[in-house]
């Protein structure tokens, strides 16, 4: 299989307390990344993919950059921050510092400075929190010593300035790769208990009543094919719907046609690239709908979990979204990656939002992580959350790698296995999610494998940096002699 390229990684780098996490959330426009006055709330580094004129790049937000030279009040996280940035930098196609306007320079952004020129990446400044004219204005006079050509006055909490600094950047990106000539549609299976409204949705979507409906449950007996171009806003985005026949509990299968309707049901569920799984609203998570999540979640595929019928639950002075999904949540905690959106099937109520959800996740299936930045985030995680000692031996991850996606898949190579607990392992998963899928619904693939200790705190740090065969070569391992 080919791998696909890697998307442009642009990096936003500074020192703590000056916007970076705002200039994220803002490019991204949603609240992914914390932000807080406290200094240094950010610390190990979340990415996630974006686009701005048909420019892909991998965002990725720093820690900031704390401890200058003249300053002895050193922060623990400070070194490993560095070393981060520093990983991150070296595999960066483009830097984006941020500076506050209403600090202007500080001893720390003259280090920071010195640090960034000295690796020799195309540099833009933002002068962040230019919150009123006067700061605009005075902006390139207040930062010019810093020597940085390409300044960008911004204010993230009214996204003034924002379009302007994204144009330059997209103008030093790579030109993206040539399209194939005919996009692959993204094939959705549509699945569920029978009568939770599937085939109304797929009609919803379709624009019309191609699929029969009735409250007769049962009423579709195959897996069909319905090849549509969803549209919004001017954006359009090839599909294959896949409605599927209500699967049954084993017990209540009575019929031939019954039982190869549901082996068909769990094969559309294996060989689509997407699940939108079909809840009833008004009944959710019965046994059967357990089960459907529970094929859903062993299959590994991406999944939105669609609560239907949410029109019947508002006349019933029901409408509590955060409780049903905490219901939900509690009773399939398997499906936990999996977003929960409210729809209407019958009035069309949120069903448009189902478009942005899918163009986001198609979005984030072709996310390839860096080694650099996956190493430095779990640097990061062991530092601030160790696992426990098991035997009076502690779990260790000497570096790790994405191997593919969809779905995203990760391999660690430890020491050994068997001492990471299940639930340091869930942690893990979550983390990953959170940091490089979030609320995508992609569920995230960890492979622990076995192997000898790295030569050294060095050879830890090489492997982490993506130079682990360098070192096996310059210490004799690769042909077993030391």
């Amino acid at each position: 299989m080919e791998e696909k390229p890697s998307l442009p990684v642009v990096a936003i780098v500074g020192r703590p307390n000056v916007g970076k996490s705002a200039l994220f959330n803002a490019i991204l426009r949603r609240r992914l990344s914390i932000v807080h006055e406290q200094s240094g709330v950010t610390r190990d580094c979340v990415a996630s993919p974006a686009a701005y004129r048909g420019k892909r790049f991998l965002l990725v937000d720093t820690g900031g950059l704390g401890t200058w030279n003249g300053d002895k009040k050193i922060d623990l996280f400070d070194g490993m921050i560095r070393e981060q940035v520093t990983e991150i930098i070296r595999d960066a196609a483009c830097l984006v510092w941020v500076v506050n306007c209403l600090d202007g320079v500080t001893p720390q952004d003259e280090e920071v400075g010195a640090f960034l020129r000295k690796a020799g990446k195309p540099l833009i400044l933002c002068a962040n929190k230019a919150d009123n004219r006067e700061l605009v204005q005075s902006a390139h006079g207040l930062f010019g010593s810093l020597g940085v050509r390409d300044l960008f006055p911004t204010t993230c909490t009214h996204s003034h300035g924002i379009d302007a600094l994204l144009r330059h950047l997209s103008s030093l990106l790579p030109e993206p790769p040539p399209q194939e000539e005919e996009e692959k549609p993204l094939r959705l299976a549509v699945v569920g208990r029978p009568n939770v409204g599937k085939s109304s949705l797929v009609n919803r979507l379709l624009g019309k009543d191609r699929m029969m409906v009735s409250d007769i449950a049962g009423t579709t007996r195959d897996a069909v094919d319905l090849p549509v171009i969803l549209k919004k806003d001017g954006e359009e985005l090839p599909v294959t719907l896949v409605d599927t026949a209500g699967l049954r509990r084993r017990g209540q299968i009575s019929t031939v046609v019954e039982f190869f309707s549901a082996n068909r049901t769990e094969l559309a569920i294996r060989s689509s690239d997407m699940v939108l799984f079909v809840l009833d609203s008004q009944e959710p998570c019965t046994t059967q709908e357990r089960r459907i999540g529970r094929i859903i979640a062993d299959a590994r595929r991406p999944c939105i979990m669609l609560a239907n019928k949410w029109d019947l639950i508002t006349k019933a002075g029901n409408n509590k979204p955060k409780l049903f999904e905490e219901f939900v949540r509690e009773r399939m905690p398997y499906m936990a990656h999996a977003p929960i959106l409210n729809i209407s099937a019958a009035n069309g109520f949120h069903v448009d939002s189902l478009f942005d959800r899918l163009k986001m996740v198609k979005e984030q299936m072709r996310v390839t992580v860096p080694t650099a930045v996956f190493n430095q985030f779990l640097q990061d995680i062991l530092q601030r959350n160790p696992p426990v000692s098991v035997n009076a031996r502690r779990f260790k991850i000497f570096y790790g790698t994405m191997v593919h996606n969809p779905p995203p898949k990760f391999v660690l190579f430890v020491n050994d296995k068997k001492l990471c607990p299940k639930n340091y392992e869930n942690y893990l998963e979550n983390r990953l999610r959170d940091a490089f899928f979030p609320q995508s619904g992609l569920p995230i693939n960890l492979e622990l494998r076995n192997r000898q200790d790295p030569v050294g705190r060095e050879g830890a740090r090489a492997a982490a940096s993506g130079d682990y065969a360098k070192k096996r070569k310059f210490h004799g391992t690769a042909t077993g002699r030391r």
